[in-house]
């Protein structure tokens, strides 16, 4: 382990800044750099990053040692290839020269499992540059576990180069880093303010605090907090948690405080909520629930199939229909007016299927008591069997044990029918009255 190769490209900060001091235009210095920068990254391939990381630790006001300290890396692949971010809060807090050891080794633990074969490493920590380009024994025995850890992850791989940089070229990994344990602004130095959060009202460093464009103030836990929340729950774009403010917060904002992976469900979930209005519709199926866009299926539909019913569309993921018009599981046999005609309890997949034999049965349904029935034999008129249609025509005085003509309709609904009703509660002999009427009253009766 301890012939383990380490190239190293020494890049000192007064290097930089002594070939700096030769450039009469400063801007002829950034563009060049840039330059270098996309030329270097054209070289790399598929199985080569360039690996950008840092580790920061900020200690308690009150108790140096103890405070919150997180990593940020940023890998950049080949052109066009999107690059792979890491971003960590740590579980304990460290000091900074090991918070850059664990940086490096997370980094190099997700590009073996992003299968990179080749690392070019870059750090501004001179105290890790050199310690890991030296076989020096190391008095820490932390530092010296994370250094066999960490050439042990550069042995696996073709090429491990680890350079020097100035502090200026992580950038990206230190705002990982930073938002990654809540700090928005490194304060100056010896900068211990505290400032009151309303949110959670206590007492916060100053570094942590968000001050919104509308001039109201939280702190960065809160904020995420806060965030995500309305995220789930859909509701976007987002309003400043002060009680009446109407400002809605911008991205930009969010950026400023919310981790890599809460941004992008925040951006998904603005994305969504831009095509409410429009003509997309989830999948309707629960195990699905894909965000489709009819018109595009419907064109990949009528080049595979060739049925010419507009309402129907496949769903590309789960592969089954769908009335895009209505937004449910496809209706075979039952046009869209009729099913939004349906009652909401009645359009689950069994209701819609004895729709469908009831249309070919062509049975009708009763509207007192809502069952299908069929015409056998005899005339056209019918009389619901029901109790509860008994008991509207007992109620209403055209029911007695005397009658003869159980087809008579019964009259119309009178005031002393809707109190009636309305008492039914309070009127013991009506129950036994039902319990002796069967659902065969009327065959009964009439036999």
């Amino acid at each position: 382990m301890e012939n383990q190769a380490v190239h190293v490209n020494i890049v000192r900060e007064e290097d930089e800044e002594d070939f700096c001091s030769c450039c009469e235009d400063e801007e002829v210095w950034k563009e060049t750099e840039e330059l270098v920068k996309e030329e270097s990254k054209e070289d790399l391939d598929e199985f080569s990053v360039k690996m950008f990381f840092k580790g920061i630790s900020i200690s308690d006001v009150e108790d140096s040692g103890s405070g919150i300290s997180g990593i940020g890396v940023v890998m950049e692949r080949s052109a066009n290839v999107p690059v792979i971010q890491v971003q960590k809060k740590l579980d304990l807090y460290v000091e900074e020269s090991v918070a850059e050891y664990l940086a490096l080794m997370d980094g190099l633990v997700e590009a073996a499992q992003n299968n990179i074969r080749r690392v070019y490493a870059f750090t501004d920590s001179e105290l890790l540059f050199d310690q890991l380009s030296h076989e020096e024994k190391l008095e820490i025995p932390l530092l010296m576990a994370l250094r066999e850890r960490i050439l042990e992850h550069a042995s696996n791989l073709e090429a491990f180069d680890l350079k020097l940089v100035p502090s200026i070229d992580l950038e990206q990994p230190l705002q990982l880093a930073q938002v990654a344990i809540g700090v928005v602004s490194l304060p100056s130095l010896g900068d211990k303010s505290l400032e009151n959060c309303f949110i959670c009202r206590d007492d916060k460093q100053s570094l942590m605090m968000i001050t919104m464009k509308c001039s109201h103030k939280f702190c960065s836990n809160c904020m995420r907090t806060y965030v995500d929340g309305k995220v789930q729950s859909s509701q976007v774009p987002i309003k400043c948690p002060q009680m009446g403010c109407k400002y809605y917060i911008s991205t930009a904002e969010c950026r400023s405080f919310l981790p890599v992976t809460s941004f992008e469900s925040l951006e998904r979930a603005l994305a969504e909520a831009n095509v409410l209005h429009s003509d997309r519709i989830y999948c309707p199926y629960s195990n699905c629930s894909v965000l489709l866009d009819p018109h595009e299926c419907l064109s990949t539909r009528a080049s595979s199939s060739s049925q010419s019913d507009t309402s129907c569309v496949d769903c590309p993921v789960c592969h089954r229909l769908i009335c895009w018009v209505c937004g449910v599981p496809w209706h075979s046999s039952m046009r869209c007016e009729d099913y939004q005609n349906l009652p909401l309890e009645e359009r689950d997949d069994a209701d819609i299927t004895l729709h469908r034999l009831a249309q070919n049965q062509r049975w009708k349904r009763c509207q007192q008591c809502r069952r299908m029935i069929e015409l056998t034999q005899g005339c056209y008129h019918m009389t619901c069997r029901s109790q509860l249609a008994l008991i509207q025509r007992f109620l209403a005085g055209g029911f007695s044990l005397s009658d003869h003509h159980p087809y008579q309709s019964p009259p119309r609904c009178t005031d002393s029918y809707v109190d009636a009703m309305k008492d039914i509660h309070q009127l013991p002999w009506l129950e036994r009255f039902v319990s002796v009427i069967s659902d065969n009253y009327y065959e009964d009766y009439i036999q």
